[in-house]
């Protein structure tokens, strides 16, 4: 019983296009068997041109096919970082597959096409069953994807031969000196990407089945990334994808018959080398059709002519298929070849023309007559199977025409990555800000704290000294997360929100008789500067640590608005903290006192409440002091309260006696009776001097023969002093 043998080319093929997907159909070798035997003939297939693989499941239909273009700085913020770079990551997929409603059509074209038809091959006149469809059989399969970066020999440029089909790639053009990566320099912000870089991933061997998926990746510089963008947004691609396949083919029952002398084609190769140091097959392949058409070689192929057709086929199993050459190229390599050279990248296999060849890689040319005969001559007659190359190529365009029939398809192609968005490396900085000159702030602390996964705070703190030298800023460090990494955050927290607090830690005041000239009061010793759990919650990168912000109120220097005279005049000031209102918060006020002696000197005043609301409000009331001696009474007024506010300077505004709301202070009646007593006696011997009238009483005493009319009219109160 015949079977199913497998494809020929002995019949020709018939390439169908349908839908934009192209198709090349071969049939069986012994369908003209099959089809007497009443049994069905099978038609083999295998794709024609490769193209874009697309999607199953739930997104069926779009292109496996993405391209990620990035760029970033590494700079401070960037955990990682290495540098400005700039480049691309592109991945895609190609097939020979056919959708199924356009399989079927094709596979309707060819039984249409043939259904009255008695070719050897293709004939289904006399057929009493549909024809079946199979992929072709396929021995091995090499994929390459072009290059978009200059090589060290050039520009990589497809090789077409006359008919437009690409046999491969060559280089032209200027070559490359430098390597395709490079570091930076030490010290030099530069790009460790080489801008030219191109490097594919998946080439060479691919999967046997025609209708697999074969799936690329490449790491690209600036300029290819740059192209690839701009060029898949048009109409044209920058990739061509080329495939090779070996299909497994058998011819009729044929002979063949190959004559020449091995002397004549050594020298005919030798002469056609131009320096080549290898021969790939379409070198080879051309000589040999040279030496074919010189009469160096000699051919002949007859098929069965018991076959309808039989030179035509003959014809055509010499024109379209390799047989004949394979043939030459098993005994070459016994005779004028080295075997064959190493395994090298399909990509890189020969000097020019096809990367493929029926051997793999090149050979070198070398003669070895002491092995040989000087005559070559090979004649055989079967039925042969042999290795058929079938190279299939595309540019991988269409992208464009996707993206014009849905705008947002854009998006599921391609993506900008900008790499100094993560991952982020999210700092504070925190300075210290007190005066420590005064000894006043011992230390001061802060914590910073950032949620883990799990929401709970993990905190970092460090404490400032005045010790700490010109620069004692102090960094926190953690890499910055995404929300929806952080289970059970707190309420209102965002990623880029820290958690800070900030404590002062202040001295011992001094004591009020160790330092006349400098009051500080101090409420709490440790202040809190911010909140209680968890402090203040902000997204500042710089942060400060300020005594200042501890409810402080500083005033100073403070100077007397007046000069003293002598030892005898003093002034008292009285200063109060209050509210906005100038109410007095309760605090114990403090006093500052002027002698003629430290007129000149200043005082200041510090309050650390421990309220980080207070403002510095406050008021002051002086009193002036006259001393008096013996016999002649001083003077003390006190003024009314004056509101003040703000920090720094202030000098204080002494009142006269006589200014609105100023109190004088007077003797008691029964001292100044005791002092009328006292002095009757000398008053009646001895004239008033002209300072007496300080000693008599007031305006509205009844005695008026004690006290001077000139006195009178300037009613006075007088200075309380102890008898």
């Amino acid at each position: 019983m015949v079977q199913a043998m497998g494809p020929t080319y002995a019949g020709g093929t018939q390439p169908i296009t349908k839908d934009g997907y192209d198709v090349l159909y071969l049939p069986d070798v012994n369908n003209q068997e099959l089809i007497a035997q009443g049994e069905a003939p099978v038609f083999y297939y295998v794709p024609n041109r490769v193209r874009m693989a697309r999607k199953d499941g739930p997104d069926k239909g779009d292109y496996l096919f993405n391209l990620v273009r990035f760029a970033g700085t590494g700079g401070e913020g960037v955990i990682g970082g290495g540098g400005d770079v700039a480049g691309g990551m592109m991945t895609f997929s190609v097939t020979g597959a056919l959708p199924e409603q356009t399989r079927r059509q094709a596979e309707s074209e060819i039984t249409q096409r043939f259904s009255g038809s008695e070719e050897v091959f293709w004939g289904l006149k006399n057929s009493r069953k549909p024809p079946m469809f199979r992929p072709a059989i396929i021995s091995q399969a090499t994929t390459s994807v072009s290059n978009m970066s200059p090589t060290p020999t050039g520009f990589p440029v497809a090789d077409t031969d006359t008919r437009g089909v690409t046999r491969g790639f060559r280089t032209v053009g200027m070559p490359r000196s430098r390597a395709l990566t490079r570091d930076p320099e030490p010290g030099a912000t530069d790009n460790n990407l080489d801008p030219w870089y191109c490097m594919m991933q998946g080439q060479g061997g691919g999967s046997i089945d025609p209708t697999g998926t074969h799936a690329f990746s490449g790491l690209l510089g600036k300029y290819p990334a740059s192209i690839a963008w701009a060029a898949f947004h048009g109409t044209a691609s920058p990739l061509i994808v080329i495939q090779n396949y070996k299909l497994k083919v058998w011819s009729p029952v044929c002979t063949i018959k190959i004559d020449g002398n091995w002397d004549s084609i050594f020298t005919h190769f030798s002469a056609a080398a131009s320096g080549r140091a290898f021969w790939a097959k379409v070198d080879a392949q051309a000589e040999f059709n040279n030496m074919r058409k010189s009469g160096t070689i000699k051919v002949d192929v007859k098929v069965d002519t018991t076959l309808p057709g039989a030179e035509e086929i003959a014809r055509r199993m010499d024109e379209r298929s390799e047989l004949v050459f394979n043939k030459f190229m098993e005994m070459a390599q016994k005779v004028i070849f080295d075997p064959p050279a190493p395994e090298v990248e399909a990509a890189e296999a020969s000097s020019g023309g096809s990367i493929f060849s029926p051997w793999g890689v090149g050979l070198s040319l070398k003669y070895r007559r002491d092995e040989t005969h000087l005559d070559l001559h090979y004649e055989e007659t079967r039925q042969f199977a042999y290795l058929q190359d079938h190279t299939i190529s595309s540019s991988l365009a269409g992208m464009a025409d996707e993206i014009k029939a849905d705008p947002d398809a854009e998006r599921k192609y391609f993506l900008s990555v900008y790499l100094d968005d993560w991952p982020q490396r999210l700092a504070r900085v925190v300075r210290p800000v007190a005066s420590w000159g005064d000894n006043t702030v011992q230390f001061l602390s802060v914590q910073v704290g950032y949620p883990n996964t799990t929401g709970e705070l993990n905190w970092q703190g460090h404490s400032f000294s005045g010790s700490d030298g010109v620069d004692p800023t102090w960094k926190f460090q953690t890499a910055k997360k995404v929300a929806g990494d952080v289970s059970g955050a707190p309420d209102g927290w965002t990623p880029d929100m820290t958690y800070v607090k900030r404590k002062v830690h202040l001295a011992e005041p001094p004591s009020e008789t160790l330092d006349q000239y400098n009051r500080v009061q101090i409420e709490r010793n440790v202040i809190d500067l911010d909140p209680e759990p968890n402090g203040t919650m902000l997204n500042d990168t710089t942060l400060e640590v300020r005594a200042d912000n501890a409810g402080r109120i500083a005033v100073g220097p403070i100077g007397l608005g007046v000069m003293l005279e002598d030892n005898s005049q003093t002034v008292e000031v009285v200063m109060e903290a209050t509210d906005d209102t100038y109410q007095p918060l309760g605090m114990a006020p403090v006093r500052f006192r002027w002698s003629f002696s430290d007129v000149d000197t200043d005082r200041s005043w510090t309050v650390f409440s421990g309220d980080p609301e207070l403002l510095p409000f406050y008021r002051y009331q002086v009193t002036a002091t006259v001393k008096g001696t013996l016999f002649t009474p001083g003077q003390s007024w006190t003024g009314p309260w004056v509101s003040a506010n703000g920090n720094g300077p202030i000098i204080i505004d002494v009142p006269r006696p006589t200014d609105d709301g100023v109190v004088s202070r007077s003797l008691p009646d029964d001292r100044v009776r005791k002092l009328r007593e006292i002095a009757a006696p000398v008053a009646r011997d001895v004239a008033p001097a002209p300072e007496a009238a300080y000693l008599v009483a007031p305006a509205s005493a009844p005695d008026d023969d004690a006290q001077p009319r000139e006195a009178a009219a300037t009613p006075t109160r007088f200075l309380d002093y102890p008898l």
